[in-house]
Protein backbone atom coordinates (compact mmCIF):
# COMPACT_ATOMS: atom_id res chain seq x y z
CA UNK A 1 0.00 0.00 0.00
CA UNK A 2 0.94 3.40 -1.12
CA UNK A 3 1.80 5.42 2.31
CA UNK A 4 -0.09 8.74 1.22
CA UNK A 5 2.39 11.15 3.83
CA UNK A 6 5.46 9.85 2.51
CA UNK A 7 4.45 10.74 -1.28
CA UNK A 8 3.70 14.18 -0.68
CA UNK A 9 6.73 14.54 2.00
CA UNK A 10 9.60 13.34 -0.77
CA UNK A 11 7.59 14.78 -3.32
CA UNK A 12 7.74 18.29 -1.95
CA UNK A 13 11.69 17.34 -1.16
CA UNK A 14 12.52 16.62 -4.92
CA UNK A 15 10.78 19.92 -6.02
CA UNK A 16 12.73 21.90 -3.61
CA UNK A 17 16.10 20.65 -4.31
CA UNK A 18 15.27 20.99 -7.99
CA UNK A 19 14.19 24.65 -7.61
CA UNK A 20 17.44 25.03 -5.54
CA UNK A 21 19.72 23.76 -7.74
CA UNK A 22 18.28 26.07 -10.71
CA UNK A 23 18.86 29.10 -8.45
CA UNK A 24 22.90 28.94 -9.33
CA UNK A 25 22.55 28.52 -13.05
CA UNK A 26 23.61 30.99 -14.83
CA UNK A 27 25.23 32.67 -11.88
CA UNK A 28 29.73 33.41 -12.28
CA UNK A 29 30.51 31.84 -8.72
CA UNK A 30 32.77 34.46 -6.70
CA UNK A 31 32.85 34.38 -2.78
CA UNK A 32 30.28 36.94 -2.66
CA UNK A 33 28.01 35.25 -4.56
CA UNK A 34 28.24 32.28 -3.45
CA UNK A 35 28.12 33.17 0.79
CA UNK A 36 25.94 36.30 0.46
CA UNK A 37 23.88 35.75 -3.14
CA UNK A 38 25.41 39.27 -4.56
CA UNK A 39 23.87 41.23 -2.07
CA UNK A 40 20.94 40.73 -4.26
CA UNK A 41 17.60 39.59 -2.64
CA UNK A 42 14.84 42.24 -2.10
CA UNK A 43 11.65 42.68 -0.30
CA UNK A 44 9.65 39.33 -0.51
CA UNK A 45 12.75 36.88 -0.97
CA UNK A 46 14.64 38.55 1.49
CA UNK A 47 11.00 38.20 3.65
CA UNK A 48 10.72 34.16 2.94
CA UNK A 49 14.56 33.69 3.63
CA UNK A 50 15.10 34.89 6.85
CA UNK A 51 11.23 33.37 7.52
CA UNK A 52 12.38 30.36 7.03
CA UNK A 53 15.77 30.86 8.25
CA UNK A 54 14.22 31.55 11.48
CA UNK A 55 11.33 29.07 11.76
CA UNK A 56 12.69 25.67 12.05
CA UNK A 57 11.99 22.33 13.75
CA UNK A 58 11.92 23.96 17.24
CA UNK A 59 8.94 25.56 15.37
CA UNK A 60 7.10 22.63 14.68
CA UNK A 61 8.22 20.33 17.32
CA UNK A 62 9.93 21.76 20.15
CA UNK A 63 7.04 24.25 20.46
CA UNK A 64 4.37 21.87 20.53
CA UNK A 65 6.74 19.27 22.76
CA UNK A 66 7.62 22.07 25.26
CA UNK A 67 4.29 22.85 25.51
CA UNK A 68 2.87 19.47 26.09
CA UNK A 69 5.44 17.96 29.02
CA UNK A 70 6.27 21.54 30.44
CA UNK A 71 3.36 23.95 29.85
CA UNK A 72 2.72 27.52 30.67
CA UNK A 73 6.63 28.55 29.99
CA UNK A 74 7.08 27.79 26.57
CA UNK A 75 5.30 31.06 25.77
CA UNK A 76 8.74 32.67 26.41
CA UNK A 77 9.12 31.87 22.74
CA UNK A 78 6.58 34.49 21.63
CA UNK A 79 7.81 36.84 24.14
CA UNK A 80 11.60 36.51 22.70
CA UNK A 81 10.09 37.69 19.00
CA UNK A 82 9.06 41.29 20.13
CA UNK A 83 12.16 41.85 21.71
CA UNK A 84 14.33 40.80 19.08
CA UNK A 85 12.71 41.94 16.19
CA UNK A 86 12.50 45.86 17.96
CA UNK A 87 16.66 45.57 18.16
CA UNK A 88 16.31 44.54 14.24
CA UNK A 89 14.75 47.44 13.14
CA UNK A 90 17.65 49.78 14.99
CA UNK A 91 20.65 46.93 14.43
CA UNK A 92 19.55 45.63 10.97
CA UNK A 93 20.06 48.65 8.49
CA UNK A 94 23.43 49.57 10.22
CA UNK A 95 24.72 46.19 9.51
CA UNK A 96 23.43 45.46 5.72
CA UNK A 97 25.03 49.39 5.25
CA UNK A 98 28.24 47.99 6.93
CA UNK A 99 28.28 44.66 5.10
CA UNK A 100 27.75 46.39 1.43
CA UNK A 101 30.15 49.03 2.12
CA UNK A 102 33.14 47.39 4.05
CA UNK A 103 32.39 44.08 1.93
CA UNK A 104 31.79 41.99 4.76
CA UNK A 105 30.92 38.37 4.00
CA UNK A 106 30.86 37.13 7.57
CA UNK A 107 29.74 38.35 10.66
CA UNK A 108 33.34 38.22 12.01
CA UNK A 109 34.67 40.28 9.38
CA UNK A 110 32.46 43.08 10.53
CA UNK A 111 33.80 42.80 14.76
CA UNK A 112 37.57 41.68 13.54
CA UNK A 113 37.50 45.35 11.78
CA UNK A 114 35.09 47.34 13.70
CA UNK A 115 38.21 46.33 16.73
CA UNK A 116 41.11 46.10 14.33
CA UNK A 117 42.05 42.49 15.73
CA UNK A 118 42.29 39.49 13.37
CA UNK A 119 42.10 37.33 16.45
CA UNK A 120 39.17 38.51 17.62
CA UNK A 121 37.61 37.58 14.21
CA UNK A 122 38.89 34.05 14.03
CA UNK A 123 37.79 33.37 18.17
CA UNK A 124 34.14 35.03 16.75
CA UNK A 125 34.27 32.20 14.13
CA UNK A 126 35.52 29.42 15.90
CA UNK A 127 32.76 30.54 18.70
CA UNK A 128 29.98 30.43 15.91
CA UNK A 129 30.79 27.00 14.65
CA UNK A 130 30.85 25.80 17.73
CA UNK A 131 27.63 26.67 18.92
CA UNK A 132 25.83 26.18 15.49
CA UNK A 133 26.63 22.65 15.51
CA UNK A 134 24.27 22.59 18.58
CA UNK A 135 21.24 24.28 16.32
CA UNK A 136 21.88 22.46 13.12
CA UNK A 137 21.98 18.96 15.29
CA UNK A 138 17.94 20.33 16.21
CA UNK A 139 17.41 21.03 12.78
CA UNK A 140 18.54 17.57 12.25
CA UNK A 141 16.56 15.30 14.35
CA UNK A 142 13.61 17.28 13.98
CA UNK A 143 13.78 16.38 10.30
CA UNK A 144 14.32 12.81 11.08
CA UNK A 145 11.50 13.15 13.69
CA UNK A 146 8.88 14.59 11.48
CA UNK A 147 9.28 11.81 8.54
CA UNK A 148 9.10 9.08 10.66
CA UNK A 149 6.34 9.84 12.58
CA UNK A 150 4.12 11.47 9.91
CA UNK A 151 5.24 8.14 7.77
CA UNK A 152 3.93 6.16 10.68
CA UNK A 153 7.30 4.73 10.88
CA UNK A 154 7.22 3.52 7.61
CA UNK A 155 10.67 4.59 7.41
CA UNK A 156 12.98 4.97 10.32
CA UNK A 157 14.67 8.63 11.41
CA UNK A 158 18.47 7.79 10.43
CA UNK A 159 17.22 7.58 6.72
CA UNK A 160 14.81 10.39 7.16
CA UNK A 161 17.88 12.12 8.46
CA UNK A 162 20.27 10.49 5.44
CA UNK A 163 17.62 11.39 2.68
CA UNK A 164 17.02 14.85 3.18
CA UNK A 165 20.13 16.12 3.96
CA UNK A 166 21.53 14.63 1.06
CA UNK A 167 18.82 16.55 -0.57
CA UNK A 168 19.95 19.77 1.22
CA UNK A 169 24.00 19.80 0.03
CA UNK A 170 23.20 19.23 -3.51
CA UNK A 171 21.67 22.84 -3.57
CA UNK A 172 23.68 24.25 -0.70
CA UNK A 173 26.99 22.76 -2.71
CA UNK A 174 25.43 24.13 -6.11
CA UNK A 175 23.98 27.04 -5.54
CA UNK A 176 24.98 28.78 -2.24
CA UNK A 177 22.90 31.25 -0.31
CA UNK A 178 21.21 32.01 -3.53
CA UNK A 179 19.74 28.03 -3.84
CA UNK A 180 18.95 28.65 -0.01
CA UNK A 181 16.82 31.81 -0.97
CA UNK A 182 14.84 30.37 -3.20
CA UNK A 183 13.99 27.14 -1.93
CA UNK A 184 13.44 29.36 1.53
CA UNK A 185 10.48 31.12 -0.41
CA UNK A 186 8.56 27.72 -1.43
CA UNK A 187 9.43 26.41 1.95
CA UNK A 188 7.99 29.53 3.76
CA UNK A 189 4.52 28.90 2.21
CA UNK A 190 3.98 25.10 2.99
CA UNK A 191 5.53 26.30 6.72
CA UNK A 192 2.70 28.91 7.09
CA UNK A 193 0.43 27.01 6.05
CA UNK A 194 1.03 24.09 8.20
CA UNK A 195 1.54 26.11 11.10
CA UNK A 196 -1.41 28.24 10.96
CA UNK A 197 -3.85 25.00 10.62
CA UNK A 198 -2.86 22.68 12.91
CA UNK A 199 -3.67 23.64 15.77
CA UNK A 200 -6.79 24.15 15.72
CA UNK A 201 -7.38 21.19 13.90
CA UNK A 202 -6.48 19.03 16.51
CA UNK A 203 -8.11 20.86 18.93
CA UNK A 204 -11.37 20.53 16.80
CA UNK A 205 -11.10 16.88 17.03
CA UNK A 206 -10.37 15.92 20.33
CA UNK A 207 -12.50 18.98 21.89
CA UNK A 208 -14.87 20.55 19.23
CA UNK A 209 -12.44 23.65 19.79
CA UNK A 210 -9.85 25.56 21.67
CA UNK A 211 -11.96 26.77 24.19
CA UNK A 212 -13.18 23.03 25.27
CA UNK A 213 -9.39 22.11 25.27
CA UNK A 214 -8.31 24.92 27.40
CA UNK A 215 -11.28 24.53 29.98
CA UNK A 216 -10.24 20.60 30.35
CA UNK A 217 -6.48 21.79 30.92
CA UNK A 218 -7.08 23.84 33.37
CA UNK A 219 -9.53 21.26 34.94
CA UNK A 220 -7.13 18.27 34.67
CA UNK A 221 -4.11 20.29 35.16
CA UNK A 222 -4.09 23.30 36.37
CA UNK A 223 -0.56 23.78 36.85
CA UNK A 224 0.31 24.09 33.23
CA UNK A 225 -1.31 27.22 32.37
CA UNK A 226 0.41 29.20 34.79
CA UNK A 227 3.78 30.16 36.22
CA UNK A 228 5.89 28.30 37.66
CA UNK A 229 4.24 25.51 35.48
CA UNK A 230 4.30 21.67 35.40
CA UNK A 231 8.14 21.97 35.01
CA UNK A 232 8.84 23.81 37.80
CA UNK A 233 9.77 27.15 35.37
CA UNK A 234 9.19 30.21 36.85
CA UNK A 235 9.25 34.28 36.42
CA UNK A 236 12.96 34.56 36.79
CA UNK A 237 13.62 31.76 34.34
CA UNK A 238 10.89 32.72 31.76
CA UNK A 239 12.15 36.31 31.85
CA UNK A 240 15.50 35.81 31.36
CA UNK A 241 15.31 33.17 28.77
CA UNK A 242 12.83 35.74 26.88
CA UNK A 243 15.44 38.32 27.36
CA UNK A 244 18.24 35.73 26.29
CA UNK A 245 16.78 34.97 23.15
CA UNK A 246 15.45 37.84 22.38
CA UNK A 247 18.76 40.05 22.51
CA UNK A 248 20.61 36.56 20.69
CA UNK A 249 18.56 36.30 17.86
CA UNK A 250 20.38 38.72 15.44
CA UNK A 251 23.20 37.37 16.79
CA UNK A 252 23.34 34.18 14.71
CA UNK A 253 26.36 34.09 11.66
CA UNK A 254 23.89 32.96 9.29
CA UNK A 255 21.25 35.20 9.84
CA UNK A 256 24.04 38.19 9.87
CA UNK A 257 25.02 36.78 6.28
CA UNK A 258 20.72 36.65 5.47
CA UNK A 259 21.40 40.61 6.23
CA UNK A 260 24.12 41.26 4.34
CA UNK A 261 21.93 39.70 1.13
CA UNK A 262 19.51 42.48 1.25
CA UNK A 263 20.07 44.67 -1.59
CA UNK A 264 19.85 47.62 0.55
CA UNK A 265 19.02 48.57 3.84
CA UNK A 266 15.73 49.57 3.29
CA UNK A 267 14.37 46.03 2.55
CA UNK A 268 15.89 45.20 5.76
CA UNK A 269 14.14 48.29 7.61
CA UNK A 270 10.76 46.97 5.85
CA UNK A 271 11.13 43.54 7.01
CA UNK A 272 11.59 44.38 10.49
CA UNK A 273 8.17 45.57 10.65
CA UNK A 274 6.81 42.39 8.79
CA UNK A 275 8.83 39.24 10.09
CA UNK A 276 6.70 40.16 13.21
CA UNK A 277 3.51 38.45 11.72
CA UNK A 278 5.22 34.75 11.22
CA UNK A 279 5.41 35.23 15.02
CA UNK A 280 1.56 34.98 15.23
CA UNK A 281 1.96 31.00 13.08
CA UNK A 282 3.78 29.58 15.98
CA UNK A 283 0.61 30.20 18.71
CA UNK A 284 -1.41 27.25 17.15
CA UNK A 285 1.63 25.13 17.05
CA UNK A 286 1.63 25.84 21.24
CA UNK A 287 -1.82 25.06 21.17
CA UNK A 288 -1.31 21.55 19.80
CA UNK A 289 1.08 21.32 22.30
CA UNK A 290 -1.65 21.98 25.06
CA UNK A 291 -4.46 19.81 23.05
CA UNK A 292 -2.13 17.02 23.62
CA UNK A 293 -1.44 17.39 27.05
CA UNK A 294 -5.15 17.67 27.53
CA UNK A 295 -6.25 14.92 25.76
CA UNK A 296 -3.52 12.87 27.87
CA UNK A 297 -5.13 14.15 30.81
CA UNK A 298 -8.58 12.68 29.53
CA UNK A 299 -7.23 9.52 28.62
CA UNK A 300 -3.68 7.99 29.94
CA UNK A 301 -3.59 5.32 27.66
CA UNK A 302 -3.49 8.19 24.71
CA UNK A 303 -0.09 9.37 26.91
CA UNK A 304 1.57 6.19 26.71
CA UNK A 305 1.81 6.59 22.80
CA UNK A 306 4.10 9.42 22.89
CA UNK A 307 7.85 8.24 23.66
CA UNK A 308 9.22 11.61 23.15
CA UNK A 309 8.08 15.25 24.07
CA UNK A 310 9.39 16.50 21.15
CA UNK A 311 6.57 13.66 18.73
CA UNK A 312 3.68 14.69 20.65
CA UNK A 313 2.21 17.11 17.83
CA UNK A 314 2.42 14.12 15.08
CA UNK A 315 1.06 11.30 17.27
CA UNK A 316 -1.95 13.60 17.75
CA UNK A 317 -2.08 14.04 14.16
CA UNK A 318 -1.82 10.65 12.97
CA UNK A 319 -4.40 9.86 15.61
CA UNK A 320 -6.92 12.25 14.23
CA UNK A 321 -6.55 13.31 10.74
CA UNK A 322 -6.29 11.75 7.26
CA UNK A 323 -2.86 11.01 5.84
CA UNK A 324 -3.51 13.56 3.22
CA UNK A 325 -3.18 16.22 5.77
CA UNK A 326 -0.11 14.45 7.89
CA UNK A 327 1.60 14.48 4.50
CA UNK A 328 1.55 18.05 3.89
CA UNK A 329 2.18 19.09 7.55
CA UNK A 330 5.08 16.61 7.18
CA UNK A 331 5.94 18.58 4.21
CA UNK A 332 5.80 21.89 6.30
CA UNK A 333 7.84 20.80 9.10
CA UNK A 334 10.68 19.31 7.05
CA UNK A 335 11.14 21.93 4.67
CA UNK A 336 11.14 24.68 8.07
CA UNK A 337 14.12 21.96 9.52
CA UNK A 338 15.84 21.90 5.91
CA UNK A 339 14.90 25.66 5.40
CA UNK A 340 17.05 26.73 8.53
CA UNK A 341 19.94 23.40 8.39
CA UNK A 342 20.82 25.07 4.37
CA UNK A 343 21.43 28.04 5.81
CA UNK A 344 24.06 26.88 9.12
CA UNK A 345 25.75 24.44 6.86
CA UNK A 346 26.17 27.40 4.50
CA UNK A 347 27.68 29.79 7.23
CA UNK A 348 29.72 27.13 9.12
CA UNK A 349 31.52 26.81 5.95
CA UNK A 350 31.72 30.23 5.05
CA UNK A 351 32.92 31.24 8.90
CA UNK A 352 35.77 28.32 8.82
CA UNK A 353 36.76 28.98 4.77
CA UNK A 354 36.79 32.73 5.56
CA UNK A 355 37.69 33.81 9.03
CA UNK A 356 39.34 30.70 10.17
CA UNK A 357 41.35 29.78 7.22
CA UNK A 358 42.05 32.80 4.88
CA UNK A 359 42.02 35.36 7.50
CA UNK A 360 44.13 33.14 10.17
CA UNK A 361 45.80 30.22 9.14
CA UNK A 362 46.12 30.71 5.30
CA UNK A 363 46.44 34.78 4.72
CA UNK A 364 47.59 33.84 1.10
CA UNK A 365 44.14 31.88 0.11
CA UNK A 366 42.18 34.47 -2.69
CA UNK A 367 38.62 34.81 -2.42
CA UNK A 368 38.02 32.59 -5.11
CA UNK A 369 39.96 29.50 -3.45
CA UNK A 370 37.79 30.67 -0.17
CA UNK A 371 34.34 30.31 -2.15
CA UNK A 372 35.80 26.44 -3.59
CA UNK A 373 37.24 25.88 0.03
CA UNK A 374 33.39 26.85 1.79
CA UNK A 375 32.17 24.62 -1.36
CA UNK A 376 33.47 21.09 0.35
CA UNK A 377 33.12 22.52 3.83
CA UNK A 378 29.34 22.02 3.46
CA UNK A 379 30.00 18.66 2.56
CA UNK A 380 32.14 18.25 6.06
CA UNK A 381 29.89 19.90 8.11
CA UNK A 382 26.37 17.97 7.03
CA UNK A 383 28.69 14.67 8.04
CA UNK A 384 29.84 15.85 11.34
CA UNK A 385 26.37 17.20 12.15
CA UNK A 386 24.64 13.53 11.18
CA UNK A 387 27.28 12.11 13.67
CA UNK A 388 26.46 14.40 16.44
CA UNK A 389 22.67 13.82 15.55
CA UNK A 390 23.44 10.07 15.90
CA UNK A 391 25.60 9.89 18.80
CA UNK A 392 24.05 12.43 20.84
CA UNK A 393 20.43 12.97 20.68
CA UNK A 394 18.75 15.71 23.16
CA UNK A 395 15.19 17.80 23.31
CA UNK A 396 14.65 20.15 20.77
CA UNK A 397 14.52 23.04 23.26
CA UNK A 398 17.28 22.55 25.27
CA UNK A 399 19.53 22.11 22.17
CA UNK A 400 18.17 25.88 20.99
CA UNK A 401 18.83 27.12 24.40
CA UNK A 402 22.05 26.19 24.66
CA UNK A 403 22.94 27.55 21.34
CA UNK A 404 21.05 30.62 22.24
CA UNK A 405 23.09 30.94 25.03
CA UNK A 406 26.81 30.87 23.38
CA UNK A 407 25.91 32.92 20.28
CA UNK A 408 24.13 35.40 22.45
CA UNK A 409 27.47 36.16 24.09
CA UNK A 410 28.45 38.21 21.01
CA UNK A 411 25.69 40.64 21.28
CA UNK A 412 27.83 42.97 23.16
CA UNK A 413 30.89 42.99 20.60
CA UNK A 414 27.89 43.72 18.05
CA UNK A 415 25.77 46.09 19.71
CA UNK A 416 28.39 48.71 21.71
CA UNK A 417 30.59 48.42 18.06
CA UNK A 418 27.56 49.92 16.36
CA UNK A 419 26.31 52.24 19.20
CA UNK A 420 29.22 53.44 20.91
CA UNK A 421 33.14 54.22 20.43
CA UNK A 422 34.17 52.90 23.87
CA UNK A 423 34.35 49.18 23.23
CA UNK A 424 38.08 48.62 22.73
CA UNK A 425 39.45 44.58 21.04
CA UNK A 426 40.25 43.48 24.86
CA UNK A 427 37.42 44.22 26.30
CA UNK A 428 35.48 42.44 23.79
CA UNK A 429 37.51 39.23 24.08
CA UNK A 430 37.15 39.33 27.67
CA UNK A 431 33.90 39.53 27.64
CA UNK A 432 33.49 36.84 25.47
CA UNK A 433 35.82 34.78 27.40
CA UNK A 434 34.24 35.66 30.84
CA UNK A 435 30.49 34.60 29.30
CA UNK A 436 31.55 31.77 27.79
CA UNK A 437 33.14 30.39 31.03
CA UNK A 438 30.18 31.66 33.26
CA UNK A 439 27.93 29.44 30.57
CA UNK A 440 29.96 26.36 31.07
CA UNK A 441 30.05 26.66 34.94
CA UNK A 442 26.39 27.34 35.01
CA UNK A 443 25.12 25.07 32.21
CA UNK A 444 27.72 22.24 32.77
CA UNK A 445 29.47 22.16 35.62
CA UNK A 446 26.72 21.50 38.17
CA UNK A 447 26.94 24.51 39.90
CA UNK A 448 23.28 26.32 39.90
CA UNK A 449 22.84 29.65 38.17
CA UNK A 450 21.10 32.38 41.03
CA UNK A 451 17.46 32.71 41.13
CA UNK A 452 16.97 29.84 38.69
CA UNK A 453 18.05 32.56 35.81
CA UNK A 454 18.98 30.98 32.50
CA UNK A 455 22.72 30.19 32.42
CA UNK A 456 23.17 32.11 29.60
CA UNK A 457 22.06 35.06 30.78
CA UNK A 458 23.78 35.24 33.75
CA UNK A 459 26.98 34.88 31.50
CA UNK A 460 25.91 37.82 29.56
CA UNK A 461 25.64 40.31 32.09
CA UNK A 462 28.85 38.83 33.43
CA UNK A 463 30.09 39.59 29.86
CA UNK A 464 28.67 43.34 29.63
CA UNK A 465 30.33 44.17 32.75
CA UNK A 466 33.63 42.65 31.17
CA UNK A 467 33.65 44.84 28.47
CA UNK A 468 32.91 48.13 30.21
CA UNK A 469 35.44 47.80 32.57
CA UNK A 470 38.11 46.00 30.76
CA UNK A 471 37.21 48.86 28.26
CA UNK A 472 38.34 51.77 30.57
CA UNK A 473 41.73 50.29 31.13
CA UNK A 474 42.65 49.46 27.58
CA UNK A 475 44.32 50.67 24.63
CA UNK A 476 40.93 52.42 22.62
CA UNK A 477 40.43 51.72 18.88
CA UNK A 478 42.35 54.21 16.68
CA UNK A 479 40.33 57.14 15.50
CA UNK A 480 41.21 56.58 11.77
CA UNK A 481 38.92 53.27 12.10
CA UNK A 482 36.24 54.57 14.24
CA UNK A 483 36.03 57.63 11.71
CA UNK A 484 35.62 55.03 8.47
CA UNK A 485 32.80 53.46 10.80
CA UNK A 486 31.61 56.28 11.03
CA UNK A 487 31.50 57.98 7.71
CA UNK A 488 29.80 54.34 6.35
CA UNK A 489 26.93 54.61 9.00
CA UNK A 490 26.03 58.30 8.48
CA UNK A 491 26.65 58.57 4.20
CA UNK A 492 22.86 57.78 3.66
CA UNK A 493 19.72 57.53 5.73
CA UNK A 494 19.76 55.23 8.35
CA UNK A 495 16.59 54.66 10.98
Amino acid sequence: MINVALVIIFGWLLATTVVGIMAGRNRAFSMEEYFVAGRSFGLILFYTTAAAEIYSSFAFLGLAGWAYSKGMSITYALAYGSIAYAIYFLLGPRINRLGKRMNYISQPDYLEDRYGSKGLGVLAAIIGVVFIIPYLQLQIMGSGMIVQLASGGAISWQWAVLISFVAAVIFVYVSGLRGIGWTNFMQAIIMLVGMASVGFLVSRNYFGGVGRMFETLAELRPTHLVLPDTSGNGMFWYASTALLSGLGFWMWPHLFAATYSAKDENVVRRNAVILPLYQLAMVPVIIVGFAVAAKGAVDPSFGLKIAKPDHAMFVALLDSTPPWVVGLLGAGGLAASISTSSGLILTAANLTARNIMQKGLLPRMTDMQVARAGRGLVVLYTVVALVFAFLAPSMLVNLLIVGYSGITQFFPGVVLGVFSERPTKWGVISGLVVGLSALFMFQFGGIKAPFDLQPGFVGLILNFATVWVVSAFTEPVDDARLNRFKSALSDGEVA
